[in-house]
Order: structure tokens, then C-alpha cells, then sequence
């Protein structure tokens, strides 16, 4: 009976364990056809500052990738952001193989006027209002 349960258990862990990051959220897609997204469930507030979970799903191979996911810092006061982490994968959505990972310079903050990222930014800060 033992070896059954021990058996149904890993049968059923490999059934549901998925790389998975969560629910993503569509926000824009560029002129270059990337689209982004976001993931609500990993949304957290901080002080003045929310950190989020940003994926660009490419639509067609770029250096042999097909999507990112990066982890980021926003300011909502001016739409700047720190990029944290950073992963590349070979499949779309952020599944599949990582491809490349690199920790970014936190202290570096970015603005990205009049793109998507911004679209994705300022919707994020107007929910958490």
C-alpha cells in the first residue's frame, strides 16, 4: 500500500508541477510585434515602489529565444523602473529551456517614454491606486 501512495504522489507531482510563472496579463504589443504582459498574482507593493514580473513574448525567434521575463522595480511617481533579473527562454510565454539569466545593475533606473513598457508601467500604477 505504501509503494502505491509513494507512487500516486509523484505521478500526481509531475502531472501539475509546471515551470509555469502564473496568470499573465496582457498589456500592448509593440511595432516590432513583442507583446507584454504581466503576472497580478506576483504583484507586490513595497513602500512607494511595486515589483512585478514582466514578459515580452517575441512571436518569432530573436537570437534563437522566443520570449523574456524580467523581474522589475517601478516607480510610480515617475514611471521609472529598475530592471532586476533577467531570463530568456526558448519557447514563448516563458516556458521551456532558460537560455541566458543575468542579475542587472540595481541602482541604474530607466525611463522608457512613449513605449510599451511605459503602456504596461503607468496601467499597473493606475490599478494600485
Amino acid at each position: 500500500m505504501k509503494k502505491i501512495t509513494l507512487l500516486l504522489v509523484i505521478i500526481f507531482t509531475f502531472l501539475f508541477s509546471t515551470t509555469s510563472w502564473g496568470e499573465w496579463s496582457y498589456v500592448d504589443k509593440n511595432r516590432g510585434g513583442f507583446r507584454y504582459y504581466y503576472d497580478k498574482d506576483r504583484l507586490r507593493k513595497s513602500g512607494e515602489y511595486i515589483y512585478l514580473l514582466e514578459l515580452m513574448d517575441y512571436g518569432k525567434p530573436l537570437r534563437g529565444d522566443l520570449s523574456h521575463i524580467v523581474s522589475v522595480k517601478l516607480d510610480c511617481s515617475s514611471l521609472r523602473f529598475r530592471s532586476l533579473k533577467f531570463q530568456s527562454f526558448d519557447k514563448s510565454m516563458g516556458r521551456g529551456k532558460i537560455t541566458d539569466e543575468w542579475t542587472i545593475d540595481p541602482d541604474k533606473w530607466t525611463y522608457l517614454p512613449e513605449t510599451s513598457p511605459e503602456t504596461l508601467y503607468h496601467k499597473i500604477c493606475e490599478e494600485q491606486q
